[in-house]
């Protein structure tokens, strides 16, 4: 999907770099391609989540019926539990991804940046 994304978008901008020499629209590109594959993860694992934790859900509504109250109690907070594992382990994965992103971001800007200041000096 990402692919066809990109392919999409560079046929639509290629008349505009071929008037560019294409490098100006080249950080603009890389950062959408970063972009993009941060949104993709970041929805694969909300995907994941939501799967296991209906998943999880369901086993606990079959064990509802079959445990005495003083089990019944114990499956409820061992659940409680699961969940605020899962929901920590998420926002772990989600800080990650985004942390991954924000990296590649600046590395694009500063070697952009780097590139100004190269072009500055020469002509100075």
């Amino acid at each position: 999907m990402f692919d066809k994304m990109m392919s999409d978008m560079q046929a639509m901008m290629k008349p505009y770099q071929e008037n560019f020499s294409g490098k100006q629209l080249k950080p603009v590109t890389n950062l959408m391609k970063i972009q993009a594959k941060a949104f993709e993860k970041l929805g694969t694992e909300q995907t994941r989540f939501y799967s296991e934790c209906v998943e999880a859900i369901s086993k606990q509504v079959e064990g509802l019926g079959s445990k005495d109250p003083a089990g019944l109690q114990e499956a409820q907070f061992n659940f409680a539990q699961d969940m605020q594992d899962r929901v920590g382990r998420l926002f772990k994965t989600n800080m990650d991804i985004l942390s991954e992103a924000r990296d590649g971001a600046t590395t694009e800007l500063e070697s952009l940046k780097t590139q100004v200041q190269e072009k500055a000096t020469k002509a100075a």
